[in-house]
Formats: C-alpha cells, structure tokens, sequence
C-alpha cells in the first residue's frame, strides 16, 4: 500500500509540475516486481521455518552418520523441488556435501492428516544423491562447468593462446605508437625527466644514504620492473611477428624486387598488377607446401636456435609451428577472406574498390588459382594408387597371352 501510495505521488508530482507522465511506466513495472517479491515472503519466511526446525532435528544424526563414514562435511542445506507456476512443492529433502564431492541425500516425507494438519517427517537414513538438479544446487561448481562448456583440443587451446597474445601484443604495440603519435613531447620530456631524476636520486643515495632516498628509489625503480616483464611477456609476441615477417620476407618479398628489378631492366614486360598476382600466387603456393623451405627460411634467421639458452629451442619450436603448411594455409585462407569481403562489399555498394580495380582484380584471381591448387593436391592424396603395382600390371598389357 505504501509502494502504491508512493508511486502515486511521483507520477502525481511529475504530472503537476512537469506536465508529463513518462515515469508512469517504469515506476508500473518497477511496482509488478516489487508485488511479485512481497507476495512471495510468505512462502520463504515459511522456507527459513522448515529450514531451520530441520536442522534443530537432523544436524547431530548426520555429524554421526559423517563420522562413522570417515569423512568431513563441506556444505548442508534444505532443498524443495516446485512443480509448476505457482511454486507448490513437490519434494523437500537435506542435502549433504561430503569432503569428496558426495552427495547426501535424507528425503522430507510429507504427510497431511485432519488430527495434526500438516508436517514433515525427517527420514534418518540417507541416500547417495544421483540427481544431478539436487548436486548442481549444493555444489554448483559453476567455473568448472563453463570450461566444461569449452572442451577444447590440446591444438585449439594452443591456437587460442597464440591468438590472445598476438592480440594483446598488437594492442600494446598500437597503443604505444598511437602515445608517440598524439603525445610525443609529453613523452620524450618525460623521460628525459626521469632519467635525470633517477640519476640525482641515485647520485644522493650513494653520497648521503638513508631510508627516504631508498624509498624513493624503489619507487623509481617501478617502471624498470614493468619494462622487464613486458618485455619478457612480449617475446612470444615478438617471435609471431618475426616468424611471419621473414617467411613472407623471403617467400613474398625476394620475388617481388627480382621481378621489380627485371621490369625496371627492361627484361620483363609486366604489369604492375600482373607481378602482384604471380607474387602473391607464388608465394601463397611455396608457404602452404613446402615445409622443408620454410624451415630453412626460419634457420637463416635469427629466430633459430644458436645453443646459448633452452628458450631458443623454445623460440625455434614456435616458429616451426607457426609456419606449419596447415596453419599458413588457414592463414592465407583468412587474409584473402577478409580482404575480398571487403572489396566485394565495396564493389557492390559504392562501385568501388579496396586497392584498384586492376589490383583487386588480381588479389582474386590468385585466390581462385591458389584454391585450384590446394584442392588438386588433396585430390592426388585421396587416390591412394600402388605405383608400383599399377606399372607391373601396365607392363603385362603389351602380352597378349591366351592365358
């Protein structure tokens, strides 16, 4: 009644004052849910009651059924199960979480009788609980089954793994430039500042040491703790972007300025947007089928292990995967999805293009040709032939024997 009462006044207030009735409806809905919970405290000050008699019964019987099991209880409490709508209850019952996960289950029968009304009776004997309702609501467990939810692969996590930190990385990375871009002299003062700072600091600490220059050294010192870790959290980055750099370095790049150079010679009659589709072409072709090449790309780089330290032959595994012909074939796959969605959706939009038309146009077409190839290689690999057997039988077709 207050609630209604009080909801009046506000829209009354707001109609006289302000001439407008806009808070009627969140304040009518805001009333729908506040009559939902108060009719509702009946029925839970009746839940506590029942609870808590439950308890006052059944807590010293189930310590000794505990007990005698050898076992140590984590977590007790009343469960009813609502059928329907309205919240009638259909089954009540205690339930006990062990120590190894075990579920204890002593019923609540139900009884009505015109002599004595209605009552519980606490069933003293209990039941291993099997109902899995009954166990998500006294040990829900709810991490353990959200990343039940993600059963990923020992692959699929570390391509997760890899992908976060590209990400993070490359945000980072953005995020610095974007600094040097709008604030460079903030920056570069800055740390000018700094480094004198920490000189004098370092200076006075050693001529006239106390407790408030080391202090303060400390806190100086702060930005040289977060410098180490970046840069240690920064070298798995470091090594995707480096792995990536140098295979289309040699595998896109060196062919790129061979034909430029050619072109510029007079040797070659090329268009521009022809030796972009032979580059990209080949290029995708020599990453996504020629792992031995791409492993040798890798060794000539620094990113191969020189036996210094184990984290290089860490370094040079990772790179080796990176470079696998499966994951550069998804690799390119992707860049050419995205890039060509891209410019069809700006073609048929706006009649445009990304790039050019002559440049789209060959991005395409070596898409197209880079499909064909794939698709013919796993073609020849599903025809699994006896090479050697097919030419012995081949051989005998020049005999004609009657046998």
């Amino acid at each position: 009644m207050i609630a209604v009462v009080l909801a009046a006044i506000i829209c009354g207030v707001e109609y006289f004052y302000w001439g407008s009735y806009r808070l009627l409806a969140p304040i009518s809905i805001l009333l729908f849910f506040f009559l939902i919970w108060w009719l509702d405290i009946p029925a839970r000050r009746n839940e506590k009651i029942i609870a808590r008699m439950v308890h006052k019964l059944m807590d010293e019987d189930v310590k000794a059924d505990i007990a005698k099991a050898g076992r140590n209880m984590v977590k007790m409490l009343v469960n009813h199960d609502y059928k329907g709508t309205y919240g009638a209850v259909e089954a009540s019952c205690l339930l006990v979480l062990l120590d190894n996960d075990d579920v204890w289950e002593y019923p609540l029968v139900y009884h009505h009788s015109d002599d004595r009304g209605e009552f519980f009776e606490c069933e003293r004997t209990h039941i291993v609980c099997e109902n899995k309702k009954h166990i998500r609501k006294i040990n829900p467990k709810l991490w353990k089954r959200f990343a039940g939810m993600f059963k990923l692969s020992d692959k699929a996590w570390l391509s997760l793994l890899l992908l976060t930190i590209f990400l993070v990385g490359g945000l980072c990375v953005a995020g610095f430039f974007w600094v040097l871009d709008h604030f460079m002299w903030w920056y570069l003062w800055g740390v000018v500042a700094f480094v004198i700072l920490y000189g004098i600091v370092g200076w006075c600490q050693k001529k006239w040491p106390c407790k408030v220059l080391n202090f303060i050294s400390a806190i100086l010192s702060v930005p040289f703790a977060f410098l180490y870790v970046f840069f240690h959290i920064g070298l798995p980055f470091l090594t995707i972007v480096a792995s990536y750099f140098f295979l289309v370095l040699f595998a896109f790049g060196i062919p790129a300025m061979l034909l430029v150079v050619l072109k510029e010679q007079g040797l070659l009659a090329l268009h521009t947007e022809t030796i972009a589709f032979v580059v990209l072409l080949f290029g995708s072709i020599l990453c996504s089928n020629s792992y031995k090449l791409t492993k040798w790309i890798i060794h000539m780089t620094p990113l191969r292990d020189w036996g210094n330290h184990r984290y290089e032959s860490y370094r040079e595994q990772l790179a080796y995967y990176l470079i696998h012909p499966s994951n550069v074939t998804f690799l390119l796959y992707f860049i050419y999805f995205v890039y060509l969605g891209v410019s069809g959706f700006l073609q048929i939009e706006n009649a445009g293009f990304l790039i050019s038309e002559g440049f789209d146009t060959a991005i395409l077409k070596a898409f197209l040709v880079f499909i064909a190839f794939t698709n013919m290689r796993a073609k020849s690999k599903v025809a699994e032939i006896d090479v050697k057997e097919l030419t012995k039988k081949t051989m005998l077709l020049f005999v004609h024997d009657d046998d």
